[in-house]
């Protein structure tokens, strides 16, 4: 699978109901978030990724979440890009809301899936 480079461009979380009209089946009660990261390669071609969670009132999230094995993984994959990118170490004490202003120009790696670029999360 072979990696592009690209620069995080924009990072914004925004409620499930300012993007959907009715919240997408298979999220879970508790993903009232999105987290919508968008990257620009090298070549100008762009590219974006979601996810979704629920930030606390202090702009934290829970690592852990209750439900089912689905927004377990979601939640999983958000810590995943958070580590492997070195958004942080501490990622139950790390505010989102806060952080995305420093993710605008970090790197990021872009791979293909079916004819589309996504950002690689290990």
């Amino acid at each position: 699978m072979e990696r592009i480079d690209a620069v995080i461009r924009d990072a914004e979380v925004h409620k499930i109901y300012d993007l959907f009209s009715h919240k997408p089946a298979g999220l879970g009660f508790n993903e009232t978030e999105a987290l919508v990261v968008t990257g620009r390669t090298e070549d100008g071609r762009a590219v974006q990724d979601t996810f979704y969670l629920c930030l606390k009132a202090d702009g934290t999230f829970d690592p852990h979440p209750m439900g089912r094995d689905a927004v377990k993984y979601r939640r999983h994959r958000l810590i995943s890009f958070l580590k492997y990118y070195k958004m942080t170490d501490d990622v139950r004490n790390y505010t989102l809301r806060e952080g995305l202003k420093d993710w605008i120009g970090k790197r990021v790696e872009v791979v293909h899936v079916d004819e589309n670029l996504a950002i690689y999360v290990p």
